[in-house]
């Protein structure tokens, strides 16, 4: 059983392995590379030693000619590991930089895949820290790999040197290796549990000082800055005693090699004084011995450091293909049929969706969208009006029924002909930490000064940019934290626009603006009226009335459609809802 246990282990890691070695594609080089000056350095350290030892016999019985000759040859092997080292540097962060960008592209495009639910559904803690501290460790395998093998590999150099020249050394230095690996297995399993906990930690606190910071003004606002700092109080404890319990179980370890390389040295001397005294051994044959020892001491800290990398490696990895491969977070799914152009006929057939299997938002509902029509979503707040625009632009599957573009069901549409013939304009869009002009062109890479400067007109945001001292390069901070909500709503409204999608959806995109820049809003949107298939949700009904069609939801059902005035004529829901908004409007 156990044995089974081991060789599954071990297939998993050498799985982990390979699949990162797929990463490394055009850096294989210098990796290669890297591998054959690894080699010669791990020479030069065989024979420095010797070098050395040989100086200081030289010196202690004045042979002075045999002396430079051994000084200069010492001084030009320094000059050559100093030289291997730095070309290894130059090898080594072109490898790992090049592997790093290629995980990273990877997780991070995997990460934009994970179903929305899911994402929402945990910490964003748990995705930055696989995307960022993980990605390293997997990037760093292969060269602290070669390291550590070519240094073993030059240990078992030395140890073959050794039983050449004294066999009862020999087996010290062997006893002490075998009770080292054995230390070492013991400590490994203890030392990965630790690390799981810890990583776990460090997930919760990312997330949370994520939170922190980008909730700040909020945080200001709710006069909960000392809430907030108890919470991070908390959760940074919690990570520091993680982090205690997972050094102190390593410290315990290394307070056993200490003890075991204490030894060492204590037996070895007794063992050189005694084949000294009986003349087995030579002084100098003793000294070439004791100039390798710092070598095979070495291996306890290697071999500790390479378990840990190992195991560090394994965890990363696991945490990383979690990712890219595994169920835990699932991925959004398309179908395979792909369409250039949507011409705007979305149909809804007897569908029903719940965000929880036993809360349905949306119950049996079924409506028809004709293409290049203007309809609008009314009702109460949290009848199901934003869940309809989630699941036309497939953020969510339903759970019954089916939605078709165009007579195709959707669930049958690649991802691109849904994506790319769908704009979604935001109660609350999510403006990226760039300049202004940045956050059009990240969605349209070749886009044209006019085209920029004709939708930023269009969602009346040009004139303002253009007061800003660096106009259109201006940085909006993260979340666009430096434009009021207004200025954030025509932005993304100008982003949407720049799209030319076929269906463009306005998710209470007005809310934020004032009276006349909503006038200026609602007027573009009339201008595109019957070239573009156009949703609305809208807080008011007043913004509305001009629509093709109203579609009333009320608590996930469909509870009637037409124009304004069909509905305030026939329908006593509406009807209610058009009167608490005139009453509202009289208060004010």
């Amino acid at each position: 059983m156990l044995k089974k246990k081991n060789e599954k282990h071990l297939t998993t890691i050498f799985g982990y392995l390979k699949k990162t070695y797929q990463y490394a594609k055009n850096s294989k080089k210098h990796l290669f590379f890297f591998l054959i000056g690894n080699i010669l350095y791990c020479i030069i350290n065989v024979i420095a030693p010797l070098l050395s030892a040989r100086q200081i016999l030289y010196l202690t019985d004045e042979f002075w000619e045999q002396l430079i000759c051994v000084t200069l040859l010492i001084f030009g092997t320094e000059i050559l590991r100093n030289v291997v080292m730095n070309v290894n540097n130059y090898f080594i962060n072109k490898y790992f930089y090049a592997v790093k960008k290629n995980i990273q592209l990877d997780v991070s495009a995997k990460i934009l895949q994970i179903q929305t639910s899911v994402l929402q559904a945990n910490s964003s803690g748990t995705f930055i820290e696989r995307a960022g501290n993980d990605t390293d460790t997997l990037a760093d395998i292969f060269i602290l790999g070669i390291d550590y093998i070519t240094h073993l590999i030059s240990v078992i150099g030395v140890l073959i040197s050794i039983l050449f020249l004294n066999v009862a050394i020999f087996f010290l230095y062997l006893l002490f290796i075998v009770l080292l690996f054995l230390a070492q297995k013991f400590a490994a399993k203890k030392i990965q549990e630790k690390n799981k906990i810890r990583k776990k930690k460090q997930d919760e606190v990312s997330g949370f000082l994520s939170e922190l910071v980008r909730g700040a003004k909020d945080i200001k606002l709710l006069n909960a800055e000392q809430s907030f700092l108890n919470k991070a109080d908390k959760v940074i404890q919690e990570l520091g005693e993680a982090n205690y319990s997972w050094t102190r179980t390593r410290s315990w370890f290394r307070f056993l090699n200490g003890n075991l390389r204490d030894l060492l040295d204590l037996g070895i001397l007794l063992l050189g004084i005694y084949f000294i005294t009986r003349k087995e051994l030579e002084v100098a044959t003793m000294l070439i011995i004791l100039s390798y020892r710092g070598q095979i001491i070495s291996i306890s800290s290697s071999l500790e450091s390479f378990y840990d990398v190992i195991k560090r490696f394994e965890l990363a990895a696991e945490r990383i293909f979690e990712i890219l491969e595994g169920d835990k977070y699932p991925k959004e799914v398309f179908g395979n049929t792909q369409i250039s152009k949507i011409e705007g006929n979305i149909s809804f057939k007897n569908v029903s969706f719940g965000y929880e299997e036993d809360d349905m938002v949306l119950k049996n509902i079924s409506f028809q969208i004709h293409p290049n029509e203007t309809v609008s979503f009314v009702g109460k707040s949290g009848s199901g009006k934003s869940t309809i625009f989630n699941l036309i632009s497939s953020l969510y599957q339903p759970n019954a029924g089916e939605i078709t573009f165009d007579g195709i069901p959707l669930k049958q549409l690649d991802k691109t002909s849904i994506r790319k013939n769908i704009s979604v304009i935001s109660q609350n869009p999510y403006i990226f930490n760039m300049s202004i002009r940045e956050n059009f062109t990240i969605i349209k890479e070749d886009l044209t000064e006019t085209e920029m400067i004709e939708a930023c007109k269009m969602a009346c945001l040009h004139d303002f940019i253009m007061t800003l001292k660096n106009g259109y390069d201006t940085i909006v901070g993260e979340g666009g934290v430096t434009l009021s909500g207004g200025q954030r709503q025509r932005l993304a409204i100008a982003r949407a626009l720049i799209l030319k999608t076929e269906i463009i959806l306005f998710d209470e995109a007005t809310s934020a603006l004032d009276n006349e820049t909503q006038y200026e809003i609602q007027k573009s949107i009339h201008n595109m009226q019957g070239e573009y298939t156009i949703l609305i949700i809208a807080h008011r009904l007043s913004t509305v009335i001009n629509s093709d069609r109203l579609i009333l939801i009320d608590n996930g059902k469909l509870a009637g459609e037409g124009t304004h005035q069909e509905l305030l004529k026939d329908n006593p829901i509406y009807q209610k809802l058009y009167e608490l908004e005139l009453k509202e409007d009289e208060k004010k």
